[in-house]
């Protein structure tokens, strides 16, 4: 089991600096090089923690979290049982500590880091119950740290994280999850990742995680944009840091900057996060279908299937490979990929999407009319707007299929709200509601979300919170976790 949060997200080192100046000047340096991905001397400088400190947690916690985050980024087995071998003596030292001293609330955090990453190893080794366990034991240790020491803000980014995570565990799950006694509430998450930014000492770790919650959760892609910047700055060779920019800036429908950011994640190579580099060739197919520019998108989706060491994304990029072919008129290369589809990691959105789909379209085929919804969606990702809009106003009403006549005017009133035809947006949106769909129940809530947003750029506030709450109430279909990341732009704006 994965859920969202374990999928490729990296807890990264954590400095907890106490005692001699010597140890904490090495961890400095161990951790900068870390961040900059010179994992090898990071770990050589962490070795000499251990020559200095032998009875601390300190050497082995910092090597445990760099064999940690390589096994994340290469699900080498053998860079888990490095990992756990590390983490185990980090803890049984961690522990003797606080059976001495109670109130040390630093090693507390550090046992709480530490689970914190098993939990996360554990989750991607598929250990469900484990990992939800050892997810209870870190949530304990953080809060048992705030109590010795209610300023010490570095504990809320893991509470937060943990906060956030909880509320993508999938249903089947859910019994685990009150098993333990966890807890979700995302709202809350991000309030504690802000508090961890703003007052805390791990600027580096909250600054990404809090840049993934503008981009996933809030659409908020400039101020994400703001945190990423700097990390890339600081850490030019973090090639995770370049990554995460290049999804916001996929998400803010910046295609050609996100590309040139990815060729810099791909001649990085780092051959220790072989998984970075893979998802890399994943979003370029995905920037490349969008721009309908199929042989391309083919080329560099093929290449993330050849090259990805995990599930995830495996069966959405074999389904819109499936897509380009098809597009290109290549039937049986179409109906190949589609029987690849319905792979993948079915805990997350976008595989889950695929298989359903290519399902559907193994058993009843695809139509022309399907197909160029798709081709306008893609326009729709890129930013073209009047393409859209020119091409479905005058034959929308033409679309026999009830279900491609909602999704045409969806994208018709998405359209039309980039083009500042407002009050043409709210109109198209109010045609599906007429239109009743057995599937693609999204569109429903699409409309209700596009007329909010078209009401409030036009200055039209009535009802605008009535309209929003609606959707959000109708949020359970398709695209979910898209669509709450619009209604929660709209709701802080709405707040402010």
């Amino acid at each position: 089991m994965k859920t969202k949060i374990f999928v490729f997200v990296l807890l990264l080192c954590n400095a907890v600096l106490f005692g001699q100046s010597q140890v904490q000047i090495l961890i400095r340096q161990g951790l900068d090089q870390a961040y900059n991905m010179e994992l090898n001397s990071a770990e050589k400088t962490f070795n000499k923690v251990l020559e200095l400190r032998p009875n601390s947690p300190l050497g082995y916690y910092h090597i445990a979290q760099i064999h940690f985050w390589i096994y994340l980024g290469s699900r080498d087995p053998g860079e888990y049982q490095v990992f756990l071998k590390f983490a185990d003596m980090a803890q049984e030292r961690a522990e003797k500590v606080i059976d001495k001293n109670p109130k040390d609330y630093q090693t507390k955090y550090i046992a709480g880091n530490l689970a914190s990453f098993r939990a996360m190893a554990q989750a991607t080794n598929n250990s469900s119950v484990d990992a939800f366990w050892s997810s209870k034991k870190a949530v304990n240790y953080y809060e048992e740290t705030l109590e010795l020491n209610p300023k010490f803000y570095n504990a809320y980014l893991g509470l937060g994280l943990f906060d956030y995570a909880m509320s993508f565990v999938p249903d089947f799950l859910k019994w685990a999850v009150n098993l333990t006694g966890l807890t979700s509430d995302k709202k809350r998450g991000f309030n504690y990742m802000k508090t961890a930014f703003r007052k805390g000492t791990e600027k580096t770790e909250a600054a990404f995680h809090l840049s993934k919650i503008y981009t996933d959760y809030l659409a908020e892609y400039d101020s994400a944009f703001i945190l990423l910047q700097s990390l890339r700055s600081r850490y030019p060779n973090n090639t995770l840091f370049i990554y995460q920019y290049a999804v916001s800036l996929i998400k803010d429908k910046q295609l050609d900057r996100a590309n040139e950011i990815l060729n810099r994640v791909i001649n990085l190579h780092n051959k220790k996060l072989p998984q970075i580099t893979a998802l890399s060739y994943y979003r370029k197919g995905e920037i490349f279908f969008k721009k309908n520019q199929f042989k391309t998108a083919i080329k560099n989706y093929e290449k993330f299937l050849d090259t990805s060491k995990e599930l995830d994304f495996i069966g959405f990029a074999a389904l819109n490979t499936a897509l380009c072919y098809k597009q290109n008129g290549q039937e049986e290369e179409f109906q190949q990929y589609l029987q690849q589809a319905k792979g993948g990691n079915q805990d997350i959105f976008e595989d889950s999407y695929a298989k359903q789909k290519s399902e559907k379209y193994l058993s009843i085929g695809i139509t022309p009319i399907e197909l160029k919804l798709i081709r306008l969606k893609n326009d729709l990702d890129a930013g073209k707007y009047k393409i859209v809009y020119d091409s479905l106003r005058t034959d929308v009403e033409k679309i026999g299929s009830r279900e491609d006549r909602a999704i045409a005017f969806v994208l018709l009133s998405e359209a039309a709200l980039n083009l500042k035809k407002y009050s043409k947006s709210i109109y198209f949106a109010d045609q599906i509601e007429n239109i009743k769909v057995n599937s693609e129940k999204y569109t429903e809530v699409m409309a209700l979300l596009l007329k909010a947003e078209a009401k409030y750029f036009s200055g039209d506030r009535e009802n605008i919170k009535d309209i929003l709450e609606d959707a959000e109430d109708n949020n359970d279909f398709e695209f979910k976790d898209y669509i709450q990341s619009r209604i929660e732009w709209l709701k802080r704006r709405l707040g402010k």
